[in-house]
């Protein structure tokens, strides 16, 4: 079972912390056999929308800390649906110009079958830290089924700061292009 350690633990779909504005790392972690893909689909300010996915998908880009967004994906992993201490890492060095990052998986073996999941069963969730090493976990905890688990939203449109809020939403693949900034084109 993968224990999300994190100082702060937002349990409940709706739960919301303050973040900091830079240098974020968005560990997904799980130990199911399932091969799981950590996805960041954003909105900027200017309203320009966009994703950093594997470049595995169609128009997958793994993304540049050193560009806009300034978001960058560490790879695939669970490829196969491998079970074991499973991990993948979304970097943010700046969210400045982004008003909404979503935080997704996708169940990739079911999603092709157009197969819904609970990804409750995965025994996983996200861990996000900041530069001093603050962390706020957010267990993938819905019972819902469907193909795609948007497990945590950036909302930075407020002027006291940016807050990461616990979303557990499980939608299918219609739903995700549809309602999720940037999804579109991955989505065939």
């Amino acid at each position: 079972m993968v224990s999300l350690k994190a100082k702060t633990v937002l349990n409940q779909k709706g739960e919301e912390a303050f973040i900091a504005l830079k240098e974020l790392t968005v560990t997904l972690k799980w130990s199911a056999s399932v091969d799981l893909d950590l996805m960041a689909f954003y909105k900027a300010k200017d309203g320009r929308t966009g994703a950093v996915v594997s470049d595995n998908y169609p128009g997958g880009n793994l993304g540049n800390l050193n560009e806009f967004p300034y978001i960058q994906l560490s790879g695939d992993e669970g490829v196969g649906a491998t079970g074991g201490d499973n991990e993948e890492v979304l970097m943010i060095s700046r969210l400045d110009d982004l008003a909404e990052v979503y935080v997704c998986t996708i169940n990739y073996t079911d999603a092709i079958a157009k197969k819904d999941s609970s990804f409750s069963k995965h025994d996983g969730g996200i861990i996000v830290m900041d530069e001093q090493g603050e962390t706020i976990g957010v267990p993938l905890n819905s019972e819902k089924g469907g193909q795609v688990a948007v497990i945590a939203r950036i909302d930075n449109t407020n002027p006291i700061g940016a807050k990461l809020i616990n979303e557990n939403r499980i939608i299918t693949l219609e739903e995700f292009a549809s309602t999720i900034p940037g999804a579109e084109a991955i989505v065939e």
